[in-house]
């Protein structure tokens, strides 16, 4: 290497060959964008320092700025100065989107606070005070009184209008709760459907999601999800993390677009659920270990079942085994079979039906006396209620890799269950002869939602025993429906409108209706 070509790559200058003039840039990084906007700024710079005054340069400066100009004069060759103003035209400013329901409260700073001193260090307890003498740090420890915990509501029947949130005039609400008798009037249909598969899911593929069915219910991530079985008036129910349950009436714009939004609670709302006996009715378990019955005709939450707060039991779920009578899934393992008729709010029965704490319970369409629990371990077990001595009396379990998050008898003749398990499965059993099931199907599925995302449930299509929902964590972000055996019929998805998991589902029974729910609190409806 010859000494000007050390000094030549020593002060950064280099060549370009007439191959090198001549190609191309057809598109350019934003990385270069950036640097060739750096080199403009140094080479403007170094020419308007040397028209001012060339004199007060050394000779290594004035190399630096012949370097900058030679490199200037490289990119113009090359036509990155022509590509970079291409380039911009494909920057386009960011959509703004406008959010439905309900709208976020401002929040007003608080001055700073001062900073925090260590109470340890200073020689204090948690809450400030001086400690006796002679105490021992290492042996002692005393605990804050000021602790706040979550409290139930007050016991006894709630007014609607007295837990209602961000209510716009009590005037507004009133006549919203005067309006949902309407809905009293339906009456849930299960009637098996003719249309075979391939023209049903057609029906489903016509389905669109726009930004006007996109719209936040809640404040915070939801739990639980139903619509209610109206063919007139469309009427959707979801809960909450901590205790919120949203009623959004689509066709209305009163309350906030349509979104009505009460607290009967103060902890997540686990299940919700329309009465299929009584439309008018809406049940809902908590985890404050209390199942609510909204009443839609007088506007009234009473309550129906209420463990002792002492307990900490949380209620996880919620079905009918007659007109009057319940099944509540219980998060120490245990199954009440609650009369609505009985006063007190006190289970009939209780049964020890699982080791660890219930997720959910199904009972059989048609012999009624069958129930299928899912919990935190990994079986699934179909039980009689006829038999109902001890743990071991199931008759029927049935095993996955891992916990199972939902099990659902087949909404028609029960002949099918559908489980969800975190083994990253989905499972069909044959159920024609409860004690003998048997696996039909094993679907692999992505169940991993994480811990901030609500686990995945799949539930049958009301209708149909061949066809079922569930959400993905596949991207862009979709709903799947399948078939019982694992196939892919068709996705409801809309990358414009929708770009989260909707972990929780709901399928109207009778009208080309779905909508889906994430952790944000939003709903997202297909008609």
């Amino acid at each position: 290497m010859t000494p000007a070509t050390r000094k030549r790559k020593r002060l950064g200058t280099h060549e370009v060959s007439s191959s090198q003039k001549d190609k191309k840039v057809k598109i350019m990084p934003i990385a270069c964008a950036k640097n060739l906007d750096t080199i403009e700024d140094k080479s403007n710079k170094a020419e308007s320092q040397t028209m001012a005054s060339t004199g007060d340069l050394s000779a290594y400066e004035k190399q630096i700025q012949h370097n900058i100009a030679e490199k200037m004069q490289v990119l113009h060759q090359l036509g990155i100065t022509e590509a970079k103003q291409q380039f911009q035209h494909f920057i386009s400013e960011k959509k703004k989107t406008t959010t439905l329901g309900l709208k976020p409260e401002k929040r007003v700073r608080s001055p700073p606070l001062p900073p925090r001193k260590s109470l340890r260090l200073a020689g204090r307890d948690p809450d400030g005070h001086e400690h006796p003498e002679g105490f021992d740090m290492k042996t002692k420890f005393y605990a804050s009184e000021n602790v706040t915990q979550m409290s139930r509501p007050p016991a006894g029947p709630m007014q609607m209008t007295e837990v209602g949130k961000n209510v716009k005039s009590e005037q507004d609400e009133e006549e919203f709760v005067s309006s949902l008798e309407d809905f009293c009037k339906s009456k849930k249909r299960f009637k098996r459907t003719t249309a075979n598969l391939q023209n049903f899911v057609s029906f489903f593929e016509s389905m669109r999601l726009t930004q006007e069915h996109v719209i936040k219910v809640v404040p915070n991530r939801i739990f639980s999800l139903d619509i209610h079985p109206s063919e007139t008036r469309t009427l959707i129910c979801a809960g909450d993390k901590w205790g919120y349950l949203a009623l959004w009436d689509v066709d209305s714009a009163s309350g906030n677009d349509g979104v009505h939004l009460y607290q009967p609670y103060s902890r997540p709302v686990s299940d919700v659920i329309f009465d299929p006996f009584d439309s008018g009715k809406l049940y809902s378990a908590s985890y404050d270990g209390v199942v609510r019955c909204a009443d839609l005709s007088t506007g009234v939450f009473n309550e129906v079942f209420v463990t002792d707060e002492d307990d900490d039991i949380l209620c996880k779920a919620v079905d009918f085994i007659s007109a009057q009578t319940l099944a509540v899934a219980l998060g120490d393992g245990t199954m009440a079979v609650v009369d609505t008729r009985i006063p007190g709010c006190t289970a009939e029965h209780t049964y020890y039906v699982h080791k660890k704490g219930l997720r959910t319970v199904s009972v059989h369409p048609v012999d009624r006396q069958y129930i299928v629990t899912s919990a935190a371990e990994s079986y699934a077990k179909i039980w009689d209620l006829r038999n109902m001595k001890k743990p071991t009396s199931s008759i029927a379990e049935l095993p996955h890799g891992k916990s199972v998050s939902s099990a659902y008898f087949s909404p028609l003749t029960g002949h099918k269950v559908l489980t969800t398990s975190t083994d990253d499965t989905i499972r069909v059993f044959d159920s024609t002869h409860p004690e003998q099931s048997t696996t039909l199907h094993s679907i692999r599925h992505n169940n991993h939602t994480g811990r901030w995302l609500t686990r995945f449930q799949a539930i049958w299509h009301p209708t149909r025993e061949d066809l079922f929902v569930v959400g993905s964590m596949v991207h862009p972000r979709r709903v799947e429906v399948m078939s019982d055996e694992g196939r892919i019929l068709t996705t409801f998805s809309n990358e414009e409108c929708l770009g989260s998991v909707c972990s929780i589902n709901a399928i109207h029974p009778t009208k080309n209706i779905m909508v889906g729910g994430n952790s944000s609190g939003k709903l997202h409806l297909w008609m």
